[in-house]
């Protein structure tokens, strides 16, 4: 398993050995950076087989419209589905991570559901758009929380072995950014980008275009808010 001690041996010997951690100061920046890097690789709209969880421990209350969940490891949800006490599927068509379900009296088979809270440390809620009628077992696909990076002996957040070309490139742009120069930081980062790009599925061709644009730029934390944007957007059918 590669390890950020992995990557900065690799780093290294492009940089001149340049050191990219303090011993000082506890390994920084490097472990931050890689936090960083860590983010934008399983941040949304990206989602991932190896990083994917089911739960279906919570149980609707007819009459009842909002749900705590025991996910302690919720970073967002992909898909929703009820299971009635009959065995009978029924997929929620509309998931929202962000927008918010108004507090509503009708009962009825829910359509959409909302994550109403979620302090990213293990407590959330759900609320569904209709307040179910009945009792079902909810079938939560979701993707997990980044596990952060706290020393240089730290693996890359459960991120497979195969994806090192992204996770490399993008820690050595960083490196050349703060040791060396910007012209070599840029096609790294192009490199680690279009490597993302190329292995997850999902994105329109406009995310695709704004994650290079940003990435030529420099700027990930705007690409990823625009990159959010579009698909809050594209859910409420704008």
């Amino acid at each position: 398993m590669n390890t950020l001690a992995t990557s900065l041996a690799f780093v290294g010997a492009y940089i001149n050995y340049t050191p990219v951690t303090i011993p000082s100061n506890n390994g920084e920046p490097a472990i931050s950076i890689s936090n960083m890097i860590v983010s934008t690789i399983l941040n949304p709209p990206n989602t991932w087989g190896f990083n994917r969880n089911e739960n279906t421990s919570t149980t609707t209350v007819a009459g009842t419209q909002d749900y705590q969940t025991n996910i302690t490891d919720l970073h967002f949800i992909e898909r929703v589905s009820l299971t009635d006490t009959t065995g009978k599927i029924w997929e929620v068509d509309t998931v929202y991570n962000n927008a918010a379900l108004s507090v509503q009296s009708t009962q009825g088979r829910p359509k959409s559901v909302c994550v109403k809270t979620n302090n990213l440390a293990g407590t959330n809620a759900i609320r569904f758009s209709l307040v179910p009628d009945a009792v079902y077992t909810v079938n939560i696909t979701y993707q997990k929380l980044p596990v952060q990076l706290t020393s240089t002996s730290s693996g890359w957040s459960g991120i497979p072995d195969a994806y090192e070309d992204i996770y490399n490139n993008l820690l050595l742009s960083e490196a050349y950014a703060v040791a060396l120069d910007d012209a070599s930081a840029q096609k790294y980062r192009v490199r680690g980008m279009a490597a993302l790009i190329s292995k997850v599925e999902g994105l329109s061709e406009m995310q695709k275009n704004l994650y290079m644009t940003y990435a030529l730029a420099g700027d990930v934390q705007t690409m990823l808010a625009q990159l959010r944007t579009n698909q809050v957007t594209q859910a409420r059918g704008i």
